[in-house]
């Protein structure tokens, strides 16, 4: 009987929810005050509970945080490399955290969690998200390196945050949702290792419309893929290195700003519906990088290529350079196929 409790007992704590039992510390120091001064964090939001004690707070690359940090409103200065391990990093509506110093980066590593709700986040260097990541609003900003949301994430959810970057910002992985979010990247945008995003509603300009969507790094960004659906804008130069761009929803694109090319020969931009728009500015035949698109443009309400049948979208007659606002069209039906259907419509008469 004794032996069939305990069993009982055991199977109710399996099934039972697993509660964290980390101590959240708060952010209780003055303004500008040091992230890395274990004085400044206490584990009450008004200050009167414990501080940290020791030097749990690793700065540079020594080591990994293991703490649950809050910074609510608060101005906080991380004089070095911020690195999360199996900790968390929630930045409340108000908080600046600066990340300043020559090589100084900001990992949040995937078994780590962080959050940022109408808070600005400014790092000298690159900045790295895995594990869970929540944005809501805010701003987001390397100010000499990448931002990277790299391979191994548990959840992404990004809902109308700014991201800028002065070098790329790239995606090595993806799981989750981008809504009403905007990228600034200062050099490319690049989508790796078969990954497939997806935004919805969001906005992208890649070097003032200059910038490419590729691999950023590897020339490898075959099966790869970046989705833009809802109302969302994109301004750059061209699709490259096996990457593919699908715009849908009501998606306005703007490409071609180097003046050459909007797609290279192994990548391919797809429009999947009819108000999507593609807006091409004039390309120079005669440039050393210069590729006609129309191989390579495919009408996603039919499989073909512009190139394959022209009379599919709303310009028909495009010369592959110059200037063109192009959209697909549902094909009419050909006038056997009018026939045919009417005939399988027509009321059979019945016999007497």
């Amino acid at each position: 009987m004794k032996r069939t409790l305990i069993l009982a007992a055991a199977s109710l704590l399996a099934l039972a929810p697993v509660v964290s039992s980390a101590q959240p510390y708060y952010f209780v120091g003055p303004a500008g005050g040091d992230f890395f001064d274990e004085g400044n964090w206490n584990d009450a939001a008004d200050g009167t509970g414990a501080f940290l004690a020791g030097d749990p707070l690793f700065d540079s690359a020594s080591a990994a945080i293991d703490l649950d940090l809050i910074i609510d409103g608060d101005v906080v200065v991380a004089n070095g490399e911020v690195d999360f391990g199996p900790g968390s990093l929630s930045l409340g509506s108000g908080s600046l955290l600066l990340v300043s110093g020559a090589g100084s980066d900001l990992d949040i590593n995937s078994n780590s969690t962080f959050s940022l709700t109408e808070a600005t986040l400014i790092v000298d260097d690159v900045i790295n998200f895995e594990g869970t990541s929540t944005f809501s609003g805010g701003s987001v900003q390397s100010l000499f390196d990448d931002i990277a949301f790299q391979d191994n994430f548990d959840n992404l959810t990004i809902n109308g945050t700014l991201f800028t970057a002065f070098d790329n910002i790239y995606f090595d992985g993806f799981n989750g949702s981008i809504t009403g979010a905007s990228f600034d990247s200062g050099d490319r945008l690049g989508v790796r290792n078969s990954v497939g995003v997806v935004m919805t509603d969001s906005v992208l300009v890649i070097q003032d419309g200059t910038g490419d969507i590729d691999d950023v790094f590897a020339a490898a960004g075959a099966g790869s893929s970046l989705t833009l659906l809802g109302n969302s804008v994109l301004v750059a130069d061209s699709v490259e290195e096996g990457a593919q761009l699908f715009l849908g929803g009501s998606t306005d694109a703007l490409m071609g700003g180097q003046g050459e090319r909007i797609v290279t020969t192994d990548s391919l931009i797809t429009m999947t519906t009819t108000d999507a728009i593609l807006s091409i500015a004039t390309l120079d035949p005669m440039g050393v990088d210069y590729v006609d698109a129309r191989p390579y443009l495919v009408n996603g309400l039919t499989g073909q290529t512009y190139a394959e049948n022209p009379f599919t979208w709303n310009v028909s007659n495009w010369d592959g350079f110059s200037a063109v606002t192009l959209q697909v069209r549902v094909p009419e039906p050909s006038a056997a196929a009018v026939l045919l259907i009417g005939a399988v419509a027509a009321p059979r008469r019945r016999r007497v």
